[in-house]
């Protein structure tokens, strides 16, 4: 089976799997993810293909897979070699703003998430930097903890791992100089909504600046997410405004003028259609869990 692996990043812009043992059942296979991976591997032994080479899995390495990336995982299973790994699937356009206090970590989060990287594989990662302690302790606490907590305990996680991978490689990679990896039309896509979900949405300004027809985007995207793009804006309008709703103390219809609902009625309705509550209900919602 060759294909990708819809994740969905609105909801949940961190998917963190720890210490999971596959069972029989388990098969590899080429796929790819829209957001970052990290795959730390506790005990196990099999092969990870990526870019046309073959790598070896064995207990402590960790492996970087960038957004959109085909790769395929294959585990040999036996009684005396269990599959035991820890996956960290991220949305790095949610997650970016954590780094930007941090100008040398910052610069290099952007360098894993866009660079064009020579170091994907890290063997005996384990040896090098306490990754082991680290994975146990957040993942206790990011599994206990809920909203905004849970999300800063996840950025938190990520910012600990980009240190560990910044002297992991030993400051080698020339962040002055690093070269831009070829992006896919969905990210180009993605990208473009990143920079304009707050403004009335238009199918022909996207093709008509990344030069391809409507169909085609269409199709990709698709293909790709698993949503139409009138839907991903939707949501992503959704996520920015719950994050407002959350975090400042904005008017409702500021608000929504500010995620493209200059109409504080539609913007109240399309809110309450998607969560279910009014953008008020949520708020006051959201306060209560926090003083909890």
């Amino acid at each position: 089976m060759n294909g990708h692996h819809v994740m969905n990043f609105l909801d949940r812009p961190f998917h963190g799997n720890f210490k999971v043992q596959a069972d029989h059942t388990y098969t590899g296979f080429f796929h790819y993810h829209p957001g970052l991976e990290f795959l730390y591997v506790h005990q196990g032994d099999g092969t990870v293909v990526l870019e046309q080479q073959v790598y070896k899995i064995e207990q402590g390495a960790l492996f970087i897979f960038q957004p959109f990336q085909l790769h395929h995982v294959k585990a040999q299973l036996s009684k005396e070699t269990p599959y035991i790994r820890s996956t960290i699937h991220f949305d790095p356009e949610v997650f970016n703003r954590y780094f930007q206090s941090f100008y040398e970590i910052d610069r290099f989060f952007q360098y894993i998430w866009k660079g064009s990287l020579t170091k994907q594989v890290f063997p005996s990662f384990s040896e090098q930097l306490p990754i082991e302690p680290l994975i146990s302790y957040y993942k206790e606490k990011i599994t206990e903890s809920v909203g905004n907590l849970k999300l800063e305990y996840q950025a938190l996680l990520l910012q600990q791992l980009m240190v560990f991978l910044y002297d992991g490689l030993n400051q080698s990679e020339s962040l002055n100089s690093y070269s831009l990896r070829t992006t896919t039309h969905t990210e180009d896509i993605l990208q473009w909504v990143e920079q304009h979900f707050s403004e009335p949405f238009k199918l022909e300004a996207i093709a008509e600046e990344l030069h391809l027809s409507k169909y085609h985007i269409s199709h990709l995207f698709k293909r790709d997410t698993g949503s139409t793009i009138t839907n991903y804006i939707l949501a992503r309008r959704i996520k920015e405004a719950c994050m407002l709703l959350s975090t400042t103390q904005l008017s409702i219809s500021e608000i929504g003028l500010s995620v493209g609902w200059p109409i504080p009625s539609h913007f109240v309705h399309q809110f309450k259609m998607i969560t279910g509550m009014t953008p008020l209900q949520f708020r006051k919602d959201r306060a209560s869990n926090a003083r909890m």
